[in-house]
């Protein structure tokens, strides 16, 4: 059984969702009791917080893995670490006693009955030695592999050329090919579903919520790899996310006022007008006077946002670095190393190298 990014504890829109990953952990729970799964590979993103998130929400994604690894017929948990997780949480302790549950933090591979997966947690460009490209780092790691009937690749990263414009390592479809890999699955991304007919085939295991309204429209899911190495999607179910789209503010509390009753309860609710004389924060408060708790999110074209963003469309993260660094009151040398400093980091770059280049900037007044 193979899922992903629960990200458990994550607030969205100022709501707090852990109700409902407690549910998808529920429904995980049963598809691998009535599946009688031998593996769960969960990859990665289990917490959404980067600190530890507090009991509350640690306890329950604890209490799924002891009711997983208490199944009579005892399945082994992977745990393959994503961008959010990392290695030092007590929990991972609590179950590592007999050798069924692996915390994987570096690149291996695992051998299960007639398959051979090959495991890759989340890199950054600082993990691969140096000078060593990824495909050649992942190449030389993987070289010792045995034969197998059928090889997979779980990964928690993007796969190359499958998401547009991501400014990170991804999985590089060469080593997929070189390795003769014969499915592979991968976390990081939250859509879930298959990538594309490309041959080996690649699939996104997804996020068991939808915590975007780039995600609206999007099913919700596991996989189920039988024997033969055929796979089952199973549906999770999950809160919908619904946009509302109007002219302007009249039109959108005469529609709201009139067909709230329309409005699924349990949904998550977004609001775009073209236009509005209302501040953000009044036209939000108005609107979920009259549609309901359910709406979350208002939004304001005015000529900005012709057409929302495409479903497979990456948070840019670094293009909102550059956006915000160029809004802040400061000299143009320090807004040119700010700008070139925050995109190294968030490309992955080690931040123990970075001291030196901060200090010599600052103490030459050196300019890009």
């Amino acid at each position: 059984m193979v899922c992903a990014d629960w990200h458990a504890g994550a607030r969205t829109w100022g709501v707090d969702r852990l109700e409902e990953t407690i549910s998808a952990l529920s429904q995980m729970y049963e598809a691998a009791r009535d599946f009688k799964v031998d593996a769960l590979f969960v990859l990665g993103d289990i917490f959404h917080s980067f600190r530890y998130p507090g009991e509350e929400v640690v306890m329950p994604v604890a209490n799924f893995f002891s009711s997983v690894l208490s199944l009579p017929w005892k399945p082994t948990i992977y745990l393959l670490k994503g961008n959010h997780d990392w290695s030092g949480i007590k929990i991972w302790e609590l179950f590592q006693g007999d050798g069924r549950f692996v915390f994987v933090d570096e690149v291996t591979y695992a051998n299960i009955g007639d398959f051979l997966i090959f495991l890759l947690p989340y890199l950054r460009k600082h993990d691969c030695p140096k000078e060593e490209e990824l495909d050649e780092f992942l190449k030389s790691r993987w070289k010792g592999a045995p034969k197998a009937n059928m090889r997979i690749c779980f990964a928690h990263m993007a796969v190359e050329d499958t998401v547009p414009n991501l400014s990170e390592l991804t999985l590089p479809k060469d080593v997929l090919k070189d390795l003769e890999i014969d499915l592979t699955i991968c976390g990081h991304i939250h859509r879930h579903g298959k990538v594309s007919e490309d041959t080996p085939p690649i699939y996104y295991a997804g996020s068991p919520l939808r915590l975007d309204f780039s995600e609206e429209g999007h099913c919700t899911g596991l996989y189920i790899i039988d024997e033969k190495g055929n796979i089952e999607d199973i549906p999770i179910n999950s809160k919908e996310l619904i946009t509302l789209r109007y002219d302007d503010e009249e039109e959108a509390f005469k529609s709201l006022s009139t067909s709230s009753r329309l409005i699924p309860r349990d949904a998550y609710v977004r609001v775009i007008v073209n236009r509005s004389s209302l501040p953000i924060s009044q036209l939000l408060d108005k609107c979920r006077n009259l549609g309901g708790e359910q709406i979350v999110v208002v939004a304001v074209n005015e000529g900005m946002i012709s057409e929302i963003s495409s479903p497979q469309d990456p948070f840019d993260i670094i293009r909102l670095w550059k956006h915000y660094i160029e809004s802040q009151e400061e000299n143009e040398s320090t807004l040119l190393i700010l700008k070139k400093l925050g995109e190294k980091l968030l490309s992955g770059k080690d931040p123990s190298t970075m001291w030196s280049e901060i200090k010599s900037y600052f103490e030459a007044g050196e300019k890009y």
